[in-house]
């Protein structure tokens, strides 16, 4: 790892020695819980499935690589959600049935080369515009992961709906790292404050460094790359303000 990822890593992250993290063909472990009146009943995503919005923490988000020497930040100063909901048994997608097509959008982007600005190099998504990072298709899954105590932590693998790759940042001609740059790996996130398991109208989540694993442009590794950054988790819609967690972790 570069110095300027060591510089960077995560805003409110506890790290543990931690087993390999596998979730390919894995089931979502656990069921969503959402309090629909205080103090009182509690129904379950497969119950009242509901949408899900991210709302950014203080700072900013930072994707850090290497490529061609050269060391690479990606800036972005919002994020939100797409097309995602928490239903099932622990899963996050487009609805019940459909884990799946779900997104995360990233705006405000500028890209640093060097530690220099470097405009010619703004991410440019063909959809929405300049300064934005979207994924791919995504869905999300509620797991158990053993750790090297084996106790259990709760984490949501973060994983493409085909493929390897999570997003793919157009940069421009211009650019002296490429006009195309994919992010290729595996993503997870935990509530950074141990609340999981707790009723709240908002979890602060973060990727959960040690389960995630990163690159850009091909799995090597002058292009490791970390993801850092913060951001609230919560419902909207007609399930705003609604107190929710996790059971069965």
């Amino acid at each position: 790892m570069t110095r300027t990822k060591r510089v960077l890593l995560g805003l409110c992250s506890v790290v543990f020695g931690l087993m390999a993290f596998n979730v390919t063909g894995s089931q979502a472990e656990g069921t969503w819980l959402i309090l629909v009146t205080p103090g009182g009943a509690v129904k379950t995503g497969v119950e009242l499935p509901a949408t899900l919005a991210l709302e950014k923490d203080n700072g900013i988000f930072v994707l850090a690589s290497e490529i061609l020497h050269i060391e690479v930040f990606f800036l972005c100063t919002e994020i939100k959600a797409v097309n995602a909901k928490i239903f099932g048994t622990g899963a996050i997608g487009k609805g019940p049935g459909e884990e799946r097509e779900s997104k995360v959008l990233f705006s405000g982007c500028t890209t640093d080369l060097n530690g220099v600005p470097t405009p010619g190099c703004t991410p440019k998504d063909p959809t929405d515009g300049e300064g934005f990072i979207v994924t791919k298709f995504l869905h999300a899954l509620a797991v158990l992961h053993e750790l090297a105590d084996r106790t259990k932590d709760d984490v949501v693998a973060v994983l493409p709906d085909a493929g390897e790759t999570l997003a793919t940042i157009v940069t421009g001609n211009a650019c002296p790292v490429g006009n195309s740059v994919p992010v290729i790996g595996k993503l997870a996130v935990e509530d950074c404050e141990n609340l999981a398991l707790t009723h709240l109208v908002k979890h602060l989540v973060e990727p959960f460094e040690d389960l995630t694993e990163l690159w850009t442009i091909s799995k090597t590794e002058e292009h490791e790359a970390g993801l850092f950054g913060s951001a609230w988790a919560k419902l909207v819609g007609e399930h705003v303000d609604k107190q929710w967690s996790i059971s069965g972790l």
